[in-house]
């Protein structure tokens, strides 16, 4: 059985916005959620702007922008 491990506030939360435009829906349904969300939430948007489409042709060979963002998760978890 998996350990659970506790943690104490604030709780970070990435999270992605489905569009690039400045004002679309998504990006203003996010800020919305965020205002109604619990005391003790920190929010982070995890940009896509610069992430390639997925294609199974990088799994050997990562773009490098990927790889920044892969290393980026990994240094945020435990």
């Amino acid at each position: 059985m998996a350990e659970i491990i506790q943690h104490e506030p604030p709780y970070k939360v990435g999270y992605f916005v489905g569009s690039l435009a400045k004002a679309s829906i998504n990006r203003t349904l996010s800020k919305a959620l965020i205002r109604l969300a619990p005391a003790g939430l920190e929010f982070t948007e995890i940009v896509i702007r610069d992430l390639p489409l997925y294609s199974y042709d990088y799994d050997g060979d990562y773009p490098p922008v990927a790889g920044r963002y892969s290393l980026a998760y990994r240094r945020r978890t435990p």
